[in-house]
């Protein structure tokens, strides 16, 4: 079961680790990313990397007991 999952942001240039159960934390993190005027490549890149780190960090919080054990 998913604690978490990532969203695009209505109003930001930004990826948004929301709470999925009731009575959960809305919104964990949130990793924006710049878009570069003039270079779609370049701002496709970085929506592209900061989609990735929500998606790792989404991973982390859905499974805290398994890395608490591994660190111990």
């Amino acid at each position: 079961m998913s604690i978490t999952k990532v969203v695009h942001s209505e109003s930001k240039t930004a990826w948004n680790i929301v709470g999925t159960l009731p009575g959960s934390l809305y919104k964990y993190a949130r990793i924006p990313y710049h878009i570069t005027e003039g270079s779609e490549i370049l701002s496709t890149k970085e929506k592209y990397n900061a989609l990735e780190l929500a998606l790792f960090l989404s991973k982390c919080i859905n499974n805290k007991e398994i890395i608490e054990k591994l660190i111990r």
